[in-house]
C-alpha cells in the first residue's frame, strides 16, 4: 500500500465559515494535529474573486493547499452554492472519523458525500 486519500464533498456549509481564511486556517492546523501530520510550510491560499464570470461557474471563494510531510492537503470552498471540496492525501494512514469530525465542526455542512481510497500503482 502506498498512500490513502480522503475526499469530501460537503453541502449547504455555513458562509461565515467557508468565506473565513482564519477558519480555514484553524481547520488545517487542528486537522494536521490531530491526525499527527507534519506541516511543510504555510498554507498556500488563493481567493478567487466575486465577479460574474466566477459567480455564474460558481467558483468565486478560496482555494487552499497544506504541503504536509507525506504529501497534501487541498480544499476548493465555493461561495455560491456554500459547498467545500476537500481532498486529503498521505502515504501515511489516518483516521477518517477525525476528519469528518473536524469538517462538521469547522464547515457545519448539511451533507457529507465521502470516500477513502487506498492508492497503490501496483
Amino acid at each position: 500500500m502506498w498512500g490513502y486519500e480522503y475526499i469530501a464533498d460537503c453541502g449547504d456549509c455555513d458562509y461565515d465559515k467557508l468565506h473565513s481564511l482564519e477558519n480555514i486556517q484553524a481547520f488545517i492546523d487542528e486537522l494536521c494535529e490531530r491526525t499527527c501530520m507534519k506541516k511543510m510550510g504555510p498554507l498556500h491560499s488563493h481567493y478567487l474573486e466575486d465577479n460574474e464570470y466566477n459567480k455564474k461557474h460558481d467558483i468565486t471563494g478560496y482555494s487552499v493547499c497544506q504541503f504536509i510531510q507525506t504529501s497534501s492537503i487541498v480544499l476548493h470552498l465555493c461561495e455560491q452554492s456554500r459547498s467545500v471540496y476537500i481532498n486529503f492525501f498521505s502515504c501515511k494512514s489516518f483516521s477518517t472519523k477525525v476528519v469528518t469530525s473536524l469538517v462538521r465542526k469547522y464547515f457545519e455542512p448539511v451533507s457529507i458525500k465521502d470516500y477513502y481510497l487506498t492508492r497503490d500503482a501496483q
